[in-house]
């Protein structure tokens, strides 16, 4: 522990020394992704966004989304694999919110809508 301690010092020590304003508790700590099952890397994004253009303007809501995303993929539509999909598109529908690409719509039955701004 002692050896990693030091070279956490060392790593602050040049992190100032090139920048000597920096807080360093500022910096984030780097998230380990977990690979997905059903999705390369941006493919999920890219058929969300692809699903919202064939709305052409409507709010969708989340099981919308995964139930689009199950018939792309070429899955069967059961339940289990809706609420998988519906996972999946859930996170890419909070990023593309972050980002100003989609706005929250509303509420349904089914749980909240988005819209494309």
């Amino acid at each position: 522990m002692g050896h990693l301690a030091d070279n956490l010092a060392h790593l602050d020590a040049t992190l100032k020394l090139f920048s000597p304003e920096i807080d360093l508790r500022t910096i984030r700590i780097k998230t380990h992704r977990t690979a997905n099952r059903f999705f390369r890397p941006g493919e999920c994004l890219r058929m969300v966004l692809d699903i919202f253009r064939e709305a052409q303007g409507a709010a969708l809501n989340s099981r919308q989304n995964g139930e689009g995303l199950a018939a792309r993929r070429g899955l069967e539509a059961t339940t289990i694999m809706i609420e998988q999909m519906r996972k999946n598109a859930i996170g890419v529908l909070r990023r593309l919110e972050r980002s100003g690409t989609l706005v929250l719509a509303g509420r349904d039955g089914h749980g909240a809508t988005w819209a494309v701004t």
